[in-house]
């Protein structure tokens, strides 16, 4: 009975010490989010393509290619 606690015991202090060591994950989040400016620009896009009845193959190459056209 005793070897079961003690393979508990050391389980429990193996994940308490390498939390203790672990990194912190770094945000990723803000700098996959689109500028408000770039998300207008995006819905300006796909209403052009909506409006030209552009299918879905094509839809995602013509609204990439719309947000990279620089006026």
């Amino acid at each position: 009975m005793p070897r079961p606690i003690a393979l508990l015991t050391a389980l429990i202090l193996s994940l308490v010490c390498a939390s203790a060591y672990a990194q912190p994950m770094k945000p990723s989040a803000p700098q996959k989010m689109m500028s408000p400016a770039e998300a207008k620009k995006m819905h300006d896009c796909e209403k052009q393509a909506a409006a030209q009845n552009i299918k879905m193959d094509l839809r995602s190459k013509f609204v990439m290619d719309c947000m990279t056209v620089k006026k």
